[in-house]
């Protein structure tokens, strides 16, 4: 029976994931301002008749952050660490990309927003919790340390009362 390491090892190996981290470690050497508006960017065939993906997609979380990386000034420095990628991993997958587009993902953001609707609306129905001790217990330790500890845990639940 294998380990969940050798199955993380095996996943580590397989050549979709090769992509998958060469795409997050470029996301990652984007400027901060670049990541925030960005919600993902994958590879993307220009045609269907080609082997290999040449297009570089932002996803952006909304039509200001679209704004943002259409700036000439963006998009050049968006090539230039995509070139300065490629010099450091020449096997990489990047390597044929040949343009970068962007557009907004409308039904992405949707969908972010009502899972992170349903995960509050989860949270509050979580009744919050009460202690029911009131800190009036005897403490028999003889070791120091212990005495000390469980004095601790009962000037907590008197400061929460």
């Amino acid at each position: 029976m294998k380990n969940t390491k050798d199955i993380v090892r095996e996943i580590h190996k397989t050549p979709l994931y090769d992509e998958i981290k060469d795409l997050q470690d470029f996301f990652n050497c984007l400027s901060p301002t670049h990541k925030e508006v960005t919600a993902f960017i994958y590879l993307k065939k220009e045609d269907k008749n080609q082997e290999v993906p040449n297009l570089l997609m932002f996803a952006c979380k909304h039509n200001a952050g679209l704004q943002e990386l259409k700036r000439d000034s963006s998009i050049k420095n968006i090539k230039y660490l995509l070139n300065l990628f490629i010099k450091v991993r020449p096997v990489s997958k990047l390597n044929k990309i040949k343009d970068v587009k962007f557009f907004v993902a409308t039904n992405y953001m949707k969908r972010q927003q009502k899972a992170l609707k349903n995960i509050q609306n989860t949270i509050s129905q979580i009744p919050p919790y009460f202690e029911k001790s009131n800190g009036k217990f005897k403490n028999n330790f003889k070791d120091e340390n212990l005495y000390n500890k469980f004095e601790e845990i009962r000037k907590i639940i008197l400061a929460s009362k």
